[in-house]
């Protein structure tokens, strides 16, 4: 089984700034990862791919990923990773390496939640930001409306002429800076995959478009890193075949999603994980028994 986090926030940080989005605060990461340490082996992705393919697999390895590549998470859970010798495997989206540049969902996460503005008005709908239920309603619309687009990026980089955000709201959102891939680099536990350049939904980009943000942050990581960039995961788990094609092509060994297409001939490049979104041990400890994975059997879309 394979684990898929996003942001990990500190404590300190407001619940709205967490509970509506794919973060968690850290002391509850902490108790995850405790906690599925009492019951599971924690292996680096290639052990437990090596796993798979024998003939009697071992059924409680487990691997540990997060994907974006946000600086704040990094520096969350880099220290305690080590100091419970736990292994994982962080993909990174390259266009949000320092220079304050944020990711297209990572601006809509800052205007929407840190009050910086009371509303916004996108093509003339005025979307209020006052109230807590608001911004939480408003960023789900904002999403959408970003996908709707064709190009998210376009979207919020025209929503940031209008509605620019102070140095001290963005830094919180930004995504791991050169140094700490250095540092990652010379790491024996952690591993680095691509995410893109930009985490835009694949299959909306021509198969030129995809080739840049699959070959380009492969080239990039790797050199930050100086070491070969051997996994690949699918921004918002969305990929076609063109995709496929391209990941193999450019020498990845594995590609991940979050719900599988199942529309390629080879399974190591549509290889399944479940999402980690609330800070519940109930509901992480439902999953890590399967119950995401037979939801999904029987047609539920589940993260």
């Amino acid at each position: 089984m394979i684990f898929l986090y996003h942001g990990i926030v500190p404590d300190s940080a407001p619940p709205e700034l967490w509970s509506a989005g794919q973060a968690l605060p850290f002391a509850n990461f902490k108790s995850h990862i405790l906690s599925l340490a009492r019951r599971f082996c924690i292996v680096p992705l290639e052990q437990l791919l090596e796993n798979s393919q024998s003939k009697r697999p071992n059924t409680k390895l487990l691997s540990i990923t997060f994907d974006d590549g946000l600086e704040t998470t990094f520096r969350q859970v880099n220290s305690f990773l080590g100091e419970q010798n736990v292994p994982a495997t962080f993909f990174v989206t390259t266009d949000h390496l320092e220079h304050g540049r944020l990711l297209w969902f990572s601006y809509l996460n800052a205007l929407c939640y840190e009050t910086t503005y009371e509303s916004v008005n996108v093509s003339g709908d005025i979307f209020p930001l006052r109230t807590v239920s608001q911004r939480k309603l408003v960023r789900r619309k904002l999403s959408k409306l970003a996908r709707a687009s064709g190009d998210p990026s376009q979207f919020s980089n025209k929503l940031k002429e209008s509605y620019p955000l102070p140095n001290e709201v963005t830094v919180r959102y930004e995504g791991m800076n050169y140094e700490q891939l250095k540092t990652v680099g010379r790491s024996t536990l952690i591993e680095i995959g691509s995410h893109t350049l930009t985490h835009p939904y694949l299959s909306q980009k021509s198969k030129s478009e995809q080739a840049r943000e699959v070959i380009e942050s492969k080239n990039l990581l790797s050199e930050l890193t100086g070491k070969a960039i051997r996994y690949f995961a699918y921004p918002g788990g969305d990929y076609n075949r063109d995709t496929l094609q391209l990941v193999k092509e450019a020498g990845y060994e594995a590609a991940f999603a979050t719900i599988p297409l199942r529309i390629g001939s080879a399974s190591e490049f549509e290889i399944e994980r479940v999402g980690v979104y609330s800070p519940s041990l109930i509901k992480l400890n439902l999953k890590a028994i399967g119950i995401t994975k037979l939801a999904r059997r029987v047609g539920l879309r589940i993260g």
